[in-house]
């Protein structure tokens, strides 16, 4: 399914789209995903492609922001980090360097939902990555001196979204559209939880997650599933299975929003209004009707909302704004549809607000034409297609397609199920969802800019001598 995470909505919000007229049939092509699992309970997905002498493996963790404890806000974000930084067997920083070392990538991110770790390379050293994957799946080092060095450089990452008032806004906004849930904020973290954060914190949530029953290995290139098989019960195989791990956000379900918020918050480089509407979780099947909506109202320069903000206005010679556009954030549990209008005059925030919510009427009362949902469709196809180009992004699409749906080749499906969605379908989750007393408005005010000087008086005239 589509997804961003929840501070590339930021970015992403205000991008002219993707191109329509992709290929017919786009996962006509792919290879089978093959999966199976461990006597651990590691599960393992493997897709297996000999076009190129590369593979990619990534091992998912479902441990994602949500799943840490309110008060220590970037625990999660804090191994993204510390996997590279030395284990029982590998000292600090060999890991990236060995991969390196043959002609590899590697890296790592964290979401809300989860932290995965990537490794692309030559497939002769397959055996080689899972036996690196599984050691620093357990045998990790909790040094105090690599820690507290590690926790600046996140807390550094921190300062320099603190610094942007856009970014602060957005997770006002967050805080503010999540009452209950951790959605509340992001995987980047907060610093004074990090520096209440101890070792032994941190080694509980890595004993609690870092888990074979609690991952995915995937594998996707030029190797065989019983090459990878092999290598798997070699180097993951001897790891006990651990207990499953606590889930935060089960037991904090966000209630259900039935009054509008709105809160304006500290000005910012610009004016940004930012509207969002609670969504379900990505397994629901409304999810994909809601995407479709997105992108009729705000993606690419033809969508209902930029072309309504940016029409030049007859009477005042300028747009009502600068620019704008909507996204569906889906996530593993219930996300949200945003919506966001940038300006430069703090008079706009309220024409731009109301432009919003009246696109959205619009769609909620006689749903999208025949066009638009067909450029719609379009668009979903096209960016399915072109994120399957490589290796890497396959098991990407693997990986997020299980912390999703707990089912890896769901992503396969996914573009079937956007074709059968209908107009009506769009009209009545539009009208479900995004009614305006769902929905969750911030408004960051653009810089208060000093009132310019009056202008000096002009002198009395000369009084003429008698």
């Amino acid at each position: 399914m589509l997804r961003l995470t929840a501070l590339a909505v930021l970015v992403g919000l205000c991008s002219t789209g993707i191109a329509a007229n992709p290929p017919s049939s786009p996962v006509a092509k792919l290879p089978t995903i093959e999966t199976f699992q461990l006597a651990n309970g590691l599960r393992v997905a493997v897709m297996e492609i000999d076009s190129a002498p590369v593979v990619a493996v990534q091992v998912w963790y479902h441990a994602g922001s949500k799943d840490e404890p309110r008060d220590r806000r970037g625990s999660a974000h804090m191994f993204e980090h510390m996997m590279f930084k030395g284990t029982a067997h590998v000292r600090s920083e060999a890991h990236a360097q060995d991969i390196n070392g043959v002609g590899g990538y590697s890296n790592a991110q964290t979401d809300e939902d989860a932290t995965h770790y990537i490794d692309t390379l030559p497939s002769d050293y397959l055996d080689f990555a899972l036996q690196l994957e599984a050691e620093r799946m357990r045998n990790l080092l909790f040094r105090k001196p690599m820690i507290d060095g590690e926790r600046q450089v996140v807390e550094e990452e921190i300062r320099q979204q603190e610094n942007s008032p856009i970014a602060k806004g957005f997770l006002r906004f967050l805080a503010i559209a999540f009452t209950k849930h951790p959605y509340a904020w992001t995987a980047g973290g907060n610093i004074k939880d990090l520096d209440a954060t101890t070792p032994e914190d941190l080694k509980k949530f890595y004993d609690a997650y870092y888990e074979p029953n609690n991952a995915m290995l995937v594998v996707v290139g030029k190797a065989t599933p019983a090459q990878v098989k092999a290598s798997a019960e070699r180097w993951f195989g001897a790891i006990p299975k651990a207990a499953d791990p606590p889930r935060p956000s089960q037991a904090s379900p966000e209630p259900q929003q039935t009054e509008k918020r709105r809160e304006v918050v500290e000005p910012g480089q610009v004016g940004i209004s930012l509207i969002g509407w609670h969504i379900p979780a990505a397994k629901d099947k409304d999810v994909y009707a809601l995407q479709l909506a997105s992108l009729l109202l705000g993606s690419g320069d033809s969508s209902r909302l930029k072309v309504r903000l940016k029409q030049i206005d007859p009477k005042t010679k300028r747009a009502l704004a600068l620019d704008g556009g909507v996204e569906a954030v889906v996530r593993e549990d219930p996300g949200m549809i945003i919506a966001l209008g940038a300006y430069l005059d703090a008079s706009q925030a309220e024409p731009v607000e109301q432009a919003i919510f009246d696109e959205v009427a619009k769609l909620a009362a006689k749903g999208p034409t025949t066009e638009e949902l067909r450029k719609a469709k379009n668009q979903v196809q096209a960016g399915f297609v072109f994120s399957l180009e490589h290796v890497q992004g396959l098991a990407e699409a693997i990986g997020r397609s299980w912390i999703l749906t707990a089912d890896p080749s769901q992503f396969t499906r996914d573009v079937d199920e956007i074709e059968k969605v209908t107009a009506a379908d769009v009209q009545r989750v539009v009208k479900q969802y995004m009614s305006p007393n769902r929905a969750t408005i911030v408004a960051i005010p653009p810089p208060i800019r000093p009132a310019a000087p009056a202008a000096p008086a002009a002198p009395a005239p000369a009084q003429e001598k008698k």
